[in-house]
């Protein structure tokens, strides 16, 4: 009789097993993904002012993990362009900076229909700078000024301008079809301080949202 229920025990771990690999391996996905966004960076020093919204691109790839018919978990590395821009008196200062960014997202399908899903997710997201630059361009009493500005990036606060480490939440709203094509947009807000040697009072913190396509491949 023991020995009957151990069987059966073995061969129930089995099955489960085999399920769990099973819905494992159907769920999996990897998606290419391109798109632009439009990002802000809200500065803090002697008074609170953010610049206006700056154009840049967003290229990468996801994995995706179906973690219930309903929840999936979603993580990329992707090459992130941020920065801002501001215009005074005929002169337009303009900052990137280039990142690595990798968004980890868990996203929820609200609703799904013939194959199509509408899904609503929000997640953590970190980056490094890879590079930075400030660019100035215009005219003033006559003067003409274009000159790009390479910003040291290092924890070095006496020859270092921008942090490497970014880091902060993201929330997302898509559409996937029934043959892979999706479009989501996304909005991100900063956490990290990426002013090197700031403080509570002096700070620069990354912000924005974007518009983005991308196939999903299941395997």
């Amino acid at each position: 009789m023991r020995a009957n229920f151990n069987s059966m025990k073995k061969i129930l771990l089995l099955a489960a097993t085999a399920l769990i690999v099973e819905r494992a391996s159907a769920q999996l996905s990897i998606a290419p993904e391109l798109g632009v966004q439009m990002t802000n960076q809200a500065m803090k020093g002697d008074s609170s002012t953010s610049g206006s919204m700056k154009t840049g691109f967003r290229a990468g790839v996801n994995l995706g993990m179906g973690l219930t018919k309903k929840i999936n978990l979603h993580a990329g590395v992707f090459y992130s362009v941020k920065g801002s821009q501001d215009e005074i008196f005929g002169i337009k200062a303009k900052s990137i900076f280039n990142y690595i960014e990798i968004p980890v997202y868990i996203n929820y399908n609200v609703v799904s229909f013939g194959g199509n899903e509408l899904f609503v997710g929000v997640g953590p997201y970190a980056a490094y700078c890879l590079n930075a630059k400030a660019k100035i361009t215009g005219s003033l009493l006559g003067q003409s000024f274009d000159e790009d500005e390479e910003l040291p990036v290092g924890n070095d606060e006496t020859t270092d301008v921008v942090k490497p480490l970014d880091f902060g939440a993201n929330a997302n709203i898509g559409f996937v079809s029934s043959f892979g094509l999706y479009a989501r947009a996304h909005y991100s807000l900063g956490f990290a301080n990426i002013m090197t040697g700031g403080d509570s009072d002096n700070s620069i913190k990354n912000n924005g949202f974007g518009l983005s396509v991308g196939y999903q491949i299941k395997f």
